[in-house]
């Protein structure tokens, strides 16, 4: 299992790291030196975290509590949608959003293609949930 996965982020794609700042010192340290300005998943040198880092922006979750990375979108009908994907536990709980935006084709397509590679570099299963249209 590879510790440090560096993930190709078109700049026309609004999904993102929300605004918080997770990830542990040792990870922040290895990315401002390195790596700066990528969008990073990375596992700890422990492997008790799992995460992901793209400039002053980081998500962390625990791995033996994360069970599946899962892509779920609701469709833009009276308000704009959204799109996400985030880490959920094995009760189905939300331990992490990796990425999140208003709906839009580019970043639910952006999700679909990161979502089997982090599924892999977590060794996590892959869900789905569609929440119907934004009524």
């Amino acid at each position: 299992m590879n510790n440090w996965i560096e993930i190709n982020r078109p700049v026309d794609v609004e999904a993102d790291i929300p605004l918080k700042d997770q990830a542990p010192v040792e990870i922040k340290d290895r990315y401002v030196s390195d790596y700066k300005g990528r969008f990073i998943a990375w596992i700890s040198e422990d492997r008790k975290k799992i995460g992901c880092i793209k400039n002053n922006r980081s998500i962390s979750a625990s791995l033996v509590e994360a069970h599946s990375i899962q892509l779920y979108e609701m469709e833009p009908a009276k308000g704009n949608g959204f799109v996400g994907l985030d880490i959920i536990s094995a009760s189905g709980e939300s331990l992490a959003v990796i990425a999140a935006s208003r709906y839009s084709v580019k970043s639910l397509n952006w999700l679909k293609e990161i979502q089997p590679i982090l599924a892999s570099a977590f060794d996590l299963q892959e869900t789905y949930e569609y929440q119907g249209k934004d009524a």
